[in-house]
């Protein structure tokens, strides 16, 4: 398909119909790596990740290679993994700490602004005619730091970072993502990678909006092992993973005009039930855990003291394009970041990293790390559930005579705005699949951008 004119009939997401043939439609995909992946602002790290000149660590934009790195004056960069010559990548490992960067094919060595300092035999092949200035690596257009997290963009006319985040989404972030209140987040060392199949899309949509198949079927497996465990007496940290049917959850939802939308599932406000729960475990780990838990909500209450409903945590959720967000329901689990590049039409990589509180007992992180391992990882118990779901929607829609029949997104379909009031953004019913509306709608926006 390569008549974006067409895109707006099989993507009605007023009316929640979108046609699988944009998860598998080869021009599609070549279409949204240039008008969304190069245009959009994408998260490629966190400063947590580079803290001293020289500390590096390598990423995705779309399919395209990255270093980001902090320079020796202590500017974060973000370069093309490319080098200037033949195109070979000048650097091999996830992240390390360097005085600068070498291409292992002809040995041309870049500093850690990218500029080009030296390459073998200069004076007797180039004859002092060397443009080093030109032929330095590729510096993404811009880069911005928001409480941490690291964002890049490769279009040099790309709005500001604020603009492309909006009011709203900007609020959510720092305070409920970042750990804005109670003093920032650390970082865990590592990534964790796989690839599997299923189109970018499909992944992001889960996590944006999908808190249907937690209720209905996909994590059954897990809910049956919880309840046989405990009865058991068994308690281990993936057993007693925080959660609650007691209070009123709500589907959650910033952004708005041409800002990136951002998806909040199992949305916790306007009551304390799940803060209960998390002083009840503290107290189990000790008088340091239970002061920190009771600090953390001070500070969530002073945030939101002019404001009649008062949040607390979410579960799950997305910021557009292609970013997910897992385990922010309670302090007491690790905060998976994770991102899903585009890998062809039909597949994606999850890079995953994960953070806690920075300022938490270390009783705390150490409970919160290990749900980590247990959960949301491909050894835990949780992921594999949702990889198994993506590949068995591969296998049933590649055939090309299955990619005009939409799916349907139709739950809570003009009941979006039936939530408490009085927090930026938008709370509504949860199972919803209003969030996926909204992410299918600044898709096609982007996409039909000239």
């Amino acid at each position: 398909m390569s008549n974006v004119g067409e895109l707006r009939d099989i993507v009605d997401w007023r009316n929640g119909r979108v046609a699988s043939a944009i998860h598998f439609d080869e021009d599609l995909y070549r279409m949204e790596a240039e008008r969304v992946f190069n245009r959009a602002w994408l998260v490629v790290g966190h400063e947590d990740m580079v803290r001293k000149p020289g500390d590096y660590i390598t990423n995705y934009m779309g399919e395209v290679p990255v270093i980001v790195v902090r320079d020796a004056g202590g500017q974060i960069r973000v370069l093309v993994n490319k080098c200037s010559h033949r195109g070979n990548q000048v650097c091999l490992f996830d992240r390390g700490n360097v005085k600068g960067f070498t291409c292992s094919y002809h040995g041309w060595s870049f500093g850690l602004d990218g500029t080009l300092t030296g390459a073998p035999l200069e004076q007797m092949v180039y004859r002092g005619e060397l443009d080093k200035v030109a032929l330095g690596l590729e510096e993404v257009a811009h880069v911005a730091n928001f409480h941490g997290l690291l964002f890049a963009s490769f279009d040099p006319a790309a709005p500001a970072l604020d603009e492309w985040l909006g009011e709203d989404v900007r609020w959510w972030l720092e305070n409920f993502v970042l750990g804005g209140p109670v003093g920032g987040l650390e970082m865990l060392p590592g990534w964790h990678r796989y690839r599997s199949p299923g189109n970018w899309k499909l992944v992001s949509e889960n996590f944006i909006g999908d808190s249907y198949h937690v209720y209905a079927a996909t994590h059954i497996s897990w809910l049956a092992m919880v309840q046989d465990f405990m009865g058991k007496g068994i308690r281990i940290p993936i057993i007693t993973y925080p959660g609650t049917t007691d209070p009123p959850m709500y589907e959650g939802f910033a952004g708005s005009g041409r800002s990136a939308p951002l998806g909040m599932g199992m949305v916790v406000a306007g009551n304390d039930a799940l803060y209960k729960r998390d002083l009840a475990e503290a107290q189990e780990l000790g008088p340091e855990a239970v002061e920190w838990v009771e600090y953390r909500q001070r500070q969530l209450l002073e945030i939101a003291k002019d404001r009649e409903l008062k949040p607390y945590s979410f579960m799950h959720g997305g910021l557009f394009p292609n970013l997910g967000l897992m385990g922010f329901f309670s302090p007491m689990i690790g905060r998976h970041f994770q991102s899903f590049h585009p890998r062809g039409p039909v597949e994606h990589e999850c890079w995953q990293w994960t953070m806690v509180e920075r300022d938490a007992p270390q009783a705390v992180k150490d409970l919160a790390v290990q749900r980590v391992y247990q959960g949301q990882h491909m050894a835990g118990v949780i992921a594999p559930d949702d990889v198994e779901n993506f590949e068995r929607m591969v296998e049933a829609g590649r055939a090309r005579r299955n990619w005009d029949r939409p799916f349907h997104y139709g739950l809570q379909f003009g009941h979006e705005e039936e939530g408490p009031k009085g927090l930026p953004g938008n709370l509504g019913p949860t199972p919803s699949e209003g969030n996926q509306r909204r992410f299918y709608r600044f898709w096609l926006e982007m996409m039909e951008r000239s």
